[in-house]
């Protein structure tokens, strides 16, 4: 065999391995990453584009693992609902909890947050030294987050003493208008969030952190989803994480 045959047959070779190869991921393509507007983590930048800090972290993901996909900022409700439902769809900050453990398959930690009551400066009258302490206060959080099950089992309930918003805006405009006393947060993006909302936030002080709320953020996918794309993705969050990439995109956003 001459050495121009070699040639053009182990080019053959590699192509067809690398066809299949792609065609192995092809049929759990496309994948959709979804996260609710929360800057700078991830929100709609002027032009209409998925920004933010893990939404570039996402990107680096994908790119690293050589997978295509979409990112969508969407309401937490619908992009949960997905998520457990529909197959390569991916939540890329969901708090990790007990009750939520089997629902999903985790992919791996994006960001670390904060659970904080927080209210007005010039509540004086608060004075908190445990989550008991603070239900003789009315507290707000957001329908459906890990903060609304929280309360309710820590014995919260809306008739008396929690209050359940659609959006954060809603939320601060009840604490701000005095219809709530405090607002169960995790504290990521908060001066942000109240200034888009129409407020100052500088009026606003923690007035108790809790220690035993989750604080862990993960890329997570329902059932469903092909183990060889979750593998994949797994290989390279932690392959990101190591060369330092992961810390550079933390420190452009200041987190």
């Amino acid at each position: 065999m001459t050495k121009l045959k070699k040639v053009i047959l182990s080019f053959i070779f590699l192509s067809l391995c690398s066809g299949s190869t792609a065609f192995s991921y092809a049929k759990d393509k496309p994948l959709i990453f979804v996260a609710e507007e929360l800057p700078p983590y991830h929100f709609i930048d002027s032009k209409g584009h998925a920004c933010g800090a893990l939404v570039e972290l996402v990107q680096a993901v994908l790119a690293k693992a050589e997978l295509s996909g979409t990112i969508e900022i969407q309401p937490f409700a619908r992009g949960y609902k997905t998520t457990q439902t529909q197959k390569n769809t991916f939540m890329f900050s969901l708090l990790k909890t007990p009750n939520r453990e089997a629902m999903f398959q985790w992919v791996g930690q994006t960001y670390k947050s904060t659970a904080v009551l927080v209210g007005l400066k010039s509540r004086q009258d608060i004075k908190l030294l445990s989550l008991e302490s603070a239900k003789p206060y009315i507290v707000g959080t957001i329908r459906g987050y890990h903060s609304d099950h929280f309360l309710h089992k820590n014995g919260f309930t809306e008739q008396e003493n929690l209050s359940l918003s659609v959006t954060s805006k809603q939320m601060w405009s009840m604490l701000f208008n005095g219809r709530i006393d405090l607002v169960l947060t995790n504290y990521m993006a908060l001066d942000r969030e109240i200034t888009q909302a129409g407020f100052d936030a500088s009026n606003i002080a923690p007035y108790l952190s809790l220690a035993n709320f989750p604080t862990e953020l993960y890329i997570a996918t329902g059932l469903a989803t092909s183990n060889k794309v979750i593998v994949r993705l797994a290989s390279a969050l932690a392959a990101i994480k190591k060369s330092g990439v992961y810390q550079q995109i933390l420190t452009k956003y200041n987190l």
